[in-house]
């Protein structure tokens, strides 16, 4: 007689096996440091010298995540070299990721999936293509109540790492359950991915720096939203051939020879000091410029190349001792390629550009000129009060992440993108001639923070008499009855003006946003 199968016998079929639900990248605290600081979860090669190893240099350029339960040995191999080293467990969300990953389930063979289609629930590890973004960590792991205070006092000597952004918490039943099967597998053998991360980190800056140059005008505005969102067909709107290119540049990282030659100069620079920074031989960012200037002088007619002798020549100037004035330079170089390299000399850092103005500088120029010095800088070279925008972290780490898989060709979805922060400049301006109540509210904040000479106050009077009367206590109109309405008013078109010519602090900047409600 055939036997009828037990309806409550627990099922081994896959497809009712509940897939993890925690996927956790074991790691050390100096390495999270620098990859929160980075904004990615990244592969070794994107740490320079500053990586200790850890998981992440079992398969170069794949990110392990493990399910429930973490090798023992995987802690042990990422606080191996150096005693200072605390191991973490860091708990990833890939709830919007979808691609190709590999992985191994209990029997250790590893396969290739498509996430998260394919997951049966026995996955021990995956292997994901690097980098993710490090706001896709939702918690951090410690082994001890001493250890999460050690780590969060040790991190108090990196001003850019916002470690207390992250939930932390004591996972000391993770690491004492840690499970004892082999890490790295031996048998395991994947192709090397392992990259530099300097031209999405490039990017990074750019849309910090593009954020802050939003406020001096409609070409701000517009490379600020290309700079986000580069497929936005608002470049077209930019006239200028260095800046409207931003968009194709920062879909596939490079861009290709064009016939308009200050684009090719200023792209071509772009790139070559985007490079210098993961060089093995260390390069001063100005000398690789230089170098690209006189290289490239080769292929172009005899006009052109003496203008650019004659530009080089004055950029060694600045190098050095100049007899020449700023104005002078500036005036021997009218176009605007020329303008942008000479900013590039005269100033290091991104928060110098910020701050330097020189009326015959042009707002093409100051936009340009903060591309090619956030390819100088990069995303962990800029100052924190740069990078203090609401939101502005958690933006820019899905968008590096998302050109690192473009260029490197993954496939791998991050899902959409946070929308973007706004510059000051486009939450002022209104599609309508006049500013609603948050507005208003919000830009007598700025006038009144700025002591910027804008504001107004209107008051409306009642038919009657007045007179006009002068004492101690100053100017004052007497009349019968009550004042209609006083009203405190900002002048629209005087205020959009100082905006533009004045470099907004953090925290201001933050009061601005709390009181517009983004």
């Amino acid at each position: 007689m055939e036997t009828l199968p037990d309806l409550f016998e627990a099922s081994t079929s896959p497809s009712l096996v509940k897939p993890p639900v925690r996927w956790q990248l074991v790691t050390n605290q100096r390495n999270l440091f620098y990859m929160i600081a980075a904004g990615l979860i990244m592969p070794p090669k994107g740490f320079g010298n500053k990586y200790y190893q850890d998981t992440l240099s079992a398969f170069p350029g794949w990110i392990p995540l493990f399910s429930e339960s973490v090798p023992k040995a995987a802690i042990e191999r990422s606080v191996s070299e150096r005693s200072h080293l605390l191991p973490c467990l860091a708990t990833v969300d890939l709830s919007r990721m979808r691609g190709t990953v590999m992985a191994a389930g209990s029997d250790g063979e590893l396969k290739e999936i498509a996430f998260p289609v394919e997951l049966d629930g026995r996955e021990r590890f995956l292997l994901v293509p690097a980098p993710l973004p490090i706001s896709w960590i939702t918690s951090i792991g410690f082994r001890s109540r001493e250890d999460k205070a050690a780590c969060e006092t040790d991190v108090r000597d990196f001003a850019n790492v916002p470690l207390l952004e992250f939930k932390r918490e004591v996972s000391a039943r993770s690491f004492a359950e840690a499970a004892d099967w082999a890490w790295p597998p031996t048998d395991l053998v994947l192709a090397d991915r392992d990259t530099t991360m300097d031209v999405p980190l490039a990017a990074g800056a750019m849309m910090a720096m593009l954020l802050h140059m939003g406020n001096l005008g409609d070409i701000g505005m517009r490379a600020s939203r290309v700079a986000f969102d580069p497929e936005a067909e608002i470049a077209n709107l930019i006239s200028d051939p260095m800046i409207s290119a931003l968009g194709a540049w920062l879909q596939t990282g490079h861009l290709s020879e064009s016939s308009d030659v200050s684009k090719n100069l200023f792209w071509g620079t772009v790139d070559k000091v985007v490079a210098c920074r993961s060089s093995a031989i260390p390069a001063i960012p100005q000398d690789v410029a230089l170098a690209h200037l006189e290289s490239s002088s080769e292929t172009l007619d005899e006009r052109m190349k003496s203008a650019l002798s004659k530009l080089a020549a004055d950029l060694r100037t600045l190098a050095g001792f100049s007899d020449s004035t700023v104005t002078e330079i500036f005036e021997r170089h009218p176009k605007p390629f020329s303008r942008v390299m000479m900013l590039f000399f005269l100033r290091e850092k991104c928060a110098d550009l910020l701050e330097f103005k020189h009326p015959l500088l042009t707002e093409p120029d100051y936009v340009a000129a903060a591309i090619l010095f956030a390819a100088r800088d990069g995303w962990l070279g800029l100052p924190i009060q740069l990078r203090d925008v609401p939101g502005l972290q958690t933006v820019v780490s899905h968008r590096m992440a998302a050109l690192a898989h473009r260029i490197g060709e993954t496939g791998i979805d991050l899902g959409s993108p946070p929308p973007r922060p706004l510059p000051l400049r486009e939450l002022f301006a209104p599609a309508s001639k006049t500013w609603g109540s948050t507005q208003k509210d919000a830009a007598l904040v700025l006038a009144r923070e700025s002591k910027w000479d804008c504001i107004q106050t209107r008051v409306s009077l009642g038919k009657g008499n007045y007179r006009l009367v002068v004492d101690g206590t100053g100017v004052n109109i007497l009349f019968d009855g009550e004042a209609k309405a006083v009203a405190t008013e900002v002048d629209r078109d005087r205020f959009v003006s100082l905006l533009a010519q004045t470099q907004i602090s953090s925290k201001l900047s933050r009061k601005v946003r709390d009181v517009l409600k983004v």
